[in-house]
């Protein structure tokens, strides 16, 4: 077992995190702090300075992450400090202070790094492919462009929530001329970067800023899901919001619901900047990303040493599903590997007739993995507890909708529950068509579920096909006796029929395999949580 500490000290606030690597080079976080300081408070463009109150408040801070540190037996550190202390001329005198009071190793990265760690924490930990990347804070913004998962361009400008603020004294009531001419100005600052793309791009937004602006969307909307990142955030929504910010006074914007008090003075600084970069995009939403340059820096560390292969590169979500997985204290057998493979097989036999795409195979294969994550709450009623577990997991790759699907799928793993479903508030976030993808991937679970019902791994071969008239599943066992398999999955035939409009016809052919193509697909899972 390995702890690692990550230190962000940014321009408005520290960030502090703990993360534990342990079996399987599975990694966890164990701890998290923030603090604002605003250590760029005060520091104007002329004198470059870091005050002594903005010093204090930081070392005071770092001092207790020292202490947290050594009672929480942390053996490596990774300490940056961005644009405050990078722009300031006593900034390197700062961080002796900091090495010679806390004992904390703390180095200045370049706006060039600290673009090229934001990148790496987003890219880890969001599935898209072509998107504008910034990463918004208290004295810079981070903006890069990302073409084939790629950063082919990137620039750290030297504006970010606290300085804005500071330049245009718009902490408190702003009038609408300020307004205009807070957004002319980032507008000027924008139009000169010359590869920033023409053509609509999707946006991806870092920082407390982005976050909070999130937070009050989805407190205003009632949304169900509890989670930050890879929340999409609709364009006419975020602009209307500005707008609604830009005309409150400080007073009123303490009083936000979602908007944290100490971003209160800052926010519509912050907030235009956001509107402006989005804007310029012709983005038709703004994608909020809870992980940057933190997270960036643990996998600069930890990839050379536990993943060299780049397994989130290949496959992120199931990547991100087997990590979750090794962190829990779950009793494994070959189970759960043979019932993911069993509904795979069937999904893949039978994709001429349910005609769902690959993204929706990927979720059957990640609710296969965590559909009895639950018997660690307990065995009663353990689909019902996967669910939950799987709607509140810390995984990567996935929308939020998706995350949702798959709680539904691990619910529905013995079978179809509509008072599950009237009880369950994040249902209101799917489609029609969504809960209908959901219903059929759960009968493909809940059958291979079935299937196994004893845990033997006897169903060594499944034929799927489908007419017009039935579908037909032929069974093939390494037994003579499949009266347990049989019985299990009985009452699912009738939601077959249902789901499908067809009626489903199964035949059995005992002890007709010695080998067990089932169980080597299982094997090829690579999923062996207890070694």
């Amino acid at each position: 077992m390995e702890r690692i500490a990550i230190i962000d000290l940014g321009s408005n606030s520290i960030r502090f995190v703990i993360m534990q690597i342990g079996a399987h080079g599975s990694y966890k976080l164990i701890y998290q702090e923030k603090k604002s300081i605003r250590l760029a408070e005060g520091m104007t463009l002329d004198s470059r300075q870091l005050t002594e109150e903005a010093q204090q408040r930081a070392l005071q801070c770092l001092t207790v992450y020292a202490h947290i540190m050594a009672v929480q037996k942390v053996k490596k550190i990774l300490a940056v400090a961005t644009a405050a202390v990078r722009n300031a001329v006593n900034g390197a005198s700062f961080l002796k202070r900091v090495r010679l009071n806390t004992g904390i190793p703390m180095t200045i990265i370049s706006g060039k790094a600290e673009a090229a760690l934001g990148f790496s924490g987003v890219a880890h930990t969001i599935d898209r492919k072509d998107f504008l990347l910034f990463d918004l804070g208290g004295a810079s913004v981070e903006i890069s462009l990302v073409k084939n998962k790629k950063r082919v361009h990137s620039i750290s400008i030297p504006l970010g929530a606290v300085t804005l603020t500071e330049m245009f004294h718009s902490s408190g009531s702003v009038p609408y001329d300020m307004i205009n001419e807070i957004k002319n100005f980032i507008q000027k600052k924008l139009a000169e970067i010359p590869w920033f793309p023409k053509e609509p791009m999707e946006v991806i937004g870092v920082g407390g800023t982005v976050r909070n602006l999130a937070k009050v969307h989805q407190r205003a909307s009632s949304y169900p899901l509890p989670k930050l990142h890879n929340y999409n955030l609709p364009v006419e929504d975020l602009f209307a919001l500005v707008k609604s910010i830009c005309g409150k006074t400080y007073e009123e914007r303490q009083k936000i619901s979602g908007l944290s008090e100490e971003r209160a003075d800052i926010i519509i600084a912050g907030a235009l900047m956001v509107q402006e970069i989005v804007r310029k995009a012709k983005s038709s939403y703004l994608t909020i990303s809870g992980c940057g340059l933190r997270e960036g820096l643990f996998f600069h560390y930890y990839d050379p040493i536990y993943d060299r292969e780049g397994s989130w590169k290949q496959n992120m979500l199931i990547s991100s599903v087997k990590n979750y997985l090794y962190t829990l204290p779950l009793e494994y057998d070959f189970h759960t590997a043979y019932v993911t493979a069993m509904a795979l097989s069937m999904f893949d036999q039978w994709e001429k007739m349910h005609r769902l795409n690959d993204r929706m195979r990927n979720l059957l294969y990640a609710a296969g993995l965590l559909h009895d994550t639950g018997t660690i709450v307990n065995y009663y009623s353990h689909a019902r507890h996967s669910a939950y577990i799987t709607a509140n997991a810390h995984i990567f790759g996935w929308s939020h909708r998706e995350q949702i699907m798959c709680a539904l799928i691990c619910a529905f793993h013995h079978g179809y529950s509509s008072k599950f479903l009237k009880s369950n508030s994040h249902v209101r976030i799917l489609s029609d068509l969504q809960m209908k993808e959901v219903r059929m991937m759960a009968l493909f679970l809940s059958l291979a579920e079935g299937l196994d019902e004893s845990h033997e791994q006897c169903i060594t071969r499944l034929v799927c096909t489908a007419s017009r008239e039935a579908l037909d599943l032929r069974i093939y066992t390494s037994r003579d006796n499949f009266d347990v398999p049989a019985h299990a999955v009985q009452h699912l035939i009738k939601d077959f029929a249902k789901t499908f409009r067809r009626p489903l016809r199964i035949q059995w052919f005992p002890g007709s395999s010695s080998r067990n193509e089932l169980a080597e697909e299982a094997v090829k899972l690579d999923f062996k949580p207890n070694e």
